[in-house]
């Protein structure tokens, strides 16, 4: 009878590597402290006090700097943050609309047809001078034939009218109702939400080579060890699976579909993998859908954008959690955060869990008063700390991590980059955030946490948000070897201060994939 026989080379253990002379963030312990790592195979073996480890086959002298465990984003949108950077327009820093036309401008005349992709910051009317979002009248003199589009951010979209006709918003009146449409006088000003999903999307090598060429400075320079990230488009996790299959992916990834845009629940379900299919590279995470989407206008204003009835976001989780399937659920206001909740308590009434579903934004927007039903549903909350920097930070009980924290929950911290905030894609940035928070009169926000549980937001907490903290997000005998090398303690510097540690070294399964140059 004949059979599989394992390359033999592959059976025979590798080197047993030792770290030494850094102090090191232990399993849940409250601060680093001196301590030497046994790693072999990808995996840490031992943990010992300085001198400990006497049997390594090499080792590395780490010279008094810090070692945590990798980072973990727990949302974010890789991507299409590559992709923004290797196709998009920046338009940050500008300081008015006439200097992004200008840019506008110079950019459609290197590229005289085709689609421009400006990419500006979330809030950027408040960024510029004129006070306001570009017109479509505006946008049409810089190309009056081929599409513009300007993005404040993922959710609000400027258009021209070429980039109207092209992405089926010609007829505002013909839209769905969560899509807000802006006019003025003269009719629609060009100015749309929730329009994020009509615009073109890259090829397989597109998607490819912008991986190859920012996946490792934006991402892996900055500690990140394994991230989940909602694929925009199928040939997104088609690049994803080619990189994976190369060796070639520099952290871990765990991937999401979103339904409708990428797939409809049918057609994931009749797939029939379950959330964590793959290999300890890349992973089928799940499927992400908008309870609600901007929740306002796009100019700060309030407004009721759910986009499911209670009976019938309810039939879709339970489909989804009986098949096994992780539902990331993005809801921005109290109602939404409520909607999920209850669909998934009457789930949890028909069968126990086996995934854990996430409301995404959810720390940062709850409500308070509903944390009973949130226990009682026993969904992840996601909060990304960044976003306490914004013009978010001034709602009223915005991003509450304190309280959250208090009351036991264990917060997934995600950096949710879209490229559109260049600067928050470091978790140390966001770990600053939420140690460091003031409140509005300069002066230490109640909400702000303790640095140990930042830290943890981005390591272990993050990685029961994907159930996967058996494997990674600690540095304990038996898990993963994904590790950061800091040049300074973040529990020892003043919270205003961690987001300039430097990345000495990303390790991701005992092998080194970024060094500072």
């Amino acid at each position: 009878m004949s059979g599989i026989v394992a390359d033999e080379a592959s059976l025979v253990p590798g080197p047993a590597v030792a770290y030494r002379g850094a102090r090191v963030l232990v399993d849940e312990e409250d601060a680093p402290r001196p301590a030497e790592l046994l790693v072999r195979d990808g995996r840490i073996v031992r943990v010992a006090e300085p001198g400990g480890i006497r049997d390594a086959d090499e080792t590395v002298e780490l010279d008094g700097l810090v070692v945590l465990p990798g980072f973990v984003d727990g949302h974010c949108h890789l991507e299409l943050t590559v992709q923004a950077l290797e196709h998009h327009v920046p338009l940050h820093g500008h300081r008015s609309l006439a200097e992004m036309f200008d840019v506008l401008a110079a950019a459609r005349r290197a590229k005289p047809e085709g689609w421009i992709i400006g990419r500006g910051p979330f809030g950027l009317q408040r960024d510029v001078a004129e006070g306001r979002l570009p017109h479509r009248v505006e946008l049409d003199r810089v190309s009056p034939a081929q599409p513009v589009v300007v993005l404040a951010g993922l959710h609000v979209a400027c258009l021209n009218t070429a980039a109207m006709r092209e992405l089926g918003l010609a007829d505002p009146d013909a839209l769905p109702d969560w899509i807000t449409v802006h006019r003025d006088a003269d009719g629609p000003t060009g100015v749309f939400t929730e329009v994020w999903d009509r615009l073109p999307t890259c090829t397989v090598e597109e998607a490819m080579a912008a991986l190859r060429a920012h996946a490792v400075p934006v991402f892996a320079r900055q500690g990140t060890t394994s991230l989940s990230t909602i694929s925009t488009s199928a040939d997104d996790v088609r690049a994803l699976h080619r990189l994976a299959q190369a060796g070639e992916l520099p952290f871990r990834v765990r991937w999401f579909t979103h339904v409708p845009r990428t797939a409809s629940l049918d057609e994931v379900l009749a797939w029939g993998p379950e959330s964590g299919f793959g290999d300890e590279w890349l992973r089928f995470g799940g499927v992400k859908i908008f309870v609600d989407g901007e929740g306002g206008d796009g100019l700060g204003h309030a407004r009721d954008d759910v986009k499911w009835a209670p009976e019938e976001l309810a039939r879709f989780v339970d489909r989804a959690d009986a098949a096994g399937v992780q539902l990331m659920m993005h809801a921005v206001t109290p109602r939404a955060i409520r909607l999920a909740c209850d669909a998934v308590s009457a789930a949890r009434r028909v069968r126990p869990a086996r995934v854990r579903h996430r409301i995404e934004h959810g720390g940062d927007y709850v409500d308070l008063a509903d944390l009973p039903r949130i226990a009682a549903a026993g969904v992840g909350l996601v909060a990304t700390p960044h976003f306490a920097t914004s013009s978010d930070a001034d709602r009223e009980g915005f991003q509450p991590l304190a309280s959250l924290v208090a009351a036991g929950h264990r917060v997934i911290g995600a950096t949710d980059s879209t490229g559109t905030v260049p600067d928050a894609v470091g978790p140390l940035a966001n770990i600053a955030g939420a140690a460091g928070r003031t409140g509005a009169d300069g002066g230490p926000s109640p909400e702000r946490i303790p640095v140990r549980d930042a830290v943890r937001m981005f390591t272990s907490w993050a990685a029961e948000g994907v159930g996967e903290e058996r494997e990674k997000g600690r540095i304990a005998p038996g898990l993963r070897a994904d590790l950061v090398v800091l040049d300074a303690d973040p529990y020892t510097v003043a919270p205003g201060e961690i987001g300039g540690i430097g990345v000495e070294r990303t390790i991701v399964g005992g092998r080194t994939v970024a060094e500072r140059r």
